[in-house]
């Protein structure tokens, strides 16, 4: 094993770890306050309305995942005027996408709704929890940008602390609102956009050296329509991948609500727990995105293949330590986000799906860093569209017959699926990184 390298991966996938174990934290902390209402309607509504939310968001998550890859490949050439360039089409392209997202709201929940049962308390308190929560889409798509050139340019302590400021923020907005008003599902949805509109005005700050550059410059990058193409070709297969990852997680919920307000308000405890574990293995996810790209920027096919090692190392450790804090501590864990006595005895048959998740998920999130870094989207857009095949068809055969237990297996195939597919095509990458002839 290459300690040096080891050290280096540690370095890019610590902050990330520690900023985005802040990120589920809001979500835990926004259950565990819903939670503790005298309904569980009011925690299955923040959980449908943060995936309604999230089903919207993740699908323009090429803002990040896109620029970050695009940045880090210019990172390793050296080339700042091409950082800055990725940076400023990806601004622009952020504020149209918000733009047009306030237009559609209304037609955005209806179609989010669609496939959600439940009682009209519940639709009703989704509804209060969505139109709020969407007010902060143009400082929610802004900050995928910036956080995708930040990871770009292996600046992961910035990354660390604009995360850390979003989430505290929100978490400690989200306390106060509870404590202090009677806004209740409201109070969690503002609480979170007064967070995203501050931590922009600190994540612009920290890339000022990207956008303070003249206006000559920025209209330059706007007018080459050949780097824009390149940027919607990789934003187009990121686009559509997400679009199917996302109706996954969105069909999980839908499932899920069909089997009353108590499994729906237990898989969402069950849901935030597996979050903190993506989250957390997202720190080599990411420090994998940029060695890799930094390594293809470089043509350097051995540093690629050395570092894609070290990071695996690293994720499967960590997986390890998730299942088995999950094995002897998940019901505890459950008691501490929820008091409602039904959720936390049906919790005792489902926190197996839980214990091996960790085990399961972290090949797939891996080879989504590697693959974003080399901008290798294609394969990724066409693995994820064969892994929703699979996953539906699981759906369709195993929730009929055993329920919520079907559902959770399903997830689960679902992930193998994302890894092996990934995996068939990461040679594609080795051979892309051979230098170049002579």
């Amino acid at each position: 094993m290459d300690f040096a390298r080891q050290r280096k991966v540690y370095a890019l996938a610590l902050p990330i770890m520690l900023s985005n174990a802040t990120v589920p934290l809001v979500g835990i902390v926004d259950t565990a306050v819903m939670g503790r209402m005298e309904s569980p309607a009011y925690l299955s509504a923040v959980a449908v309305g943060a995936v309604l939310f999230s089903s919207i968001f993740w699908v323009f998550g090429f803002l990040k995942m896109g620029t970050g890859g695009l940045v880090a490949q210019a990172f390793g050439r050296e080339d700042l005027e091409a950082q800055q360039e990725i940076f400023a089409r990806a601004i622009t392209i952020a504020c149209v996408l918000a733009a047009c997202i306030l237009l559609l709201a209304s037609p955005l929940l209806s179609l989010g709704l669609w496939a959600m049962k439940g009682s009209a308390e519940l639709h009703e308190l989704i509804a209060d929890y969505f139109f709020i929560r969407l007010l902060g889409a143009p400082a929610t798509l802004t900050t995928y940008a910036l956080l995708g050139t930040l990871i770009g340019q292996q600046r992961m302590r910035e990354v660390f602390w604009l995360q850390l400021v979003l989430n505290v923020l929100n978490v400690v907005l989200n306390l106060a609102f509870f404590e202090l008003t009677d806004w209740h599902v409201k109070g969690v949805a503002l609480a979170t956009i007064i967070s995203e509109y501050i931590a922009l005005g600190y994540g612009l700050w920290m890339v000022r050296s990207c956008w303070q550059v003249s206006l000559a410059r920025w209209l330059t990058a706007l007018k080459n329509t050949v780097a824009f193409a390149e940027f919607f070709n990789v934003g187009r297969d990121l686009f559509i991948r997400t679009v199917c990852l996302t109706f996954a997680f969105y069909w999980i919920t839908a499932l899920g609500s069909r089997f009353g307000d108590t499994t729906l308000a237990l898989n969402a405890i069950l849901v935030q727990m597996l979050h903190f574990t993506a989250y957390a293995l997202d720190g080599f996810s990411m420090a994998a995105e940029s060695l890799a790209g930094n390594a293809l920027g470089r043509r350097d096919k051995k540093r690629l293949w050395q570092d894609v090692k070290a990071c695996t190392w690293g994720a499967l450790v960590l997986a390890v330590v998730f299942t088995v804090i999950y094995a002897l501590f998940g019901q505890y864990i459950v008691d501490a986000m929820t008091t409602l006595p039904d959720v936390r005895v049906l919790a005792e048959n489902y926190l197996f799906w839980i214990v091996i998740g960790p085990l399961v998920g972290v090949w797939s999130f891996l080879f989504d860093g590697i693959f974003i870094g080399t901008t290798h989207t294609k394969e990724m857009r066409n693995g994820m569209l064969i892994s929703l095949a699979v996953f539906l068809i699981a759906t369709e055969v195993l929730v009929p017959n055993w329920g919520n237990h079907g559902l959770w297996l399903s997830y689960h195939v679902f992930m193998v699926a994302r890894a092996i597919t990934l995996g068939v095509w990461f040679p594609r990458i080795l051979r892309a990184a051979e230098p170049l002839p002579a």
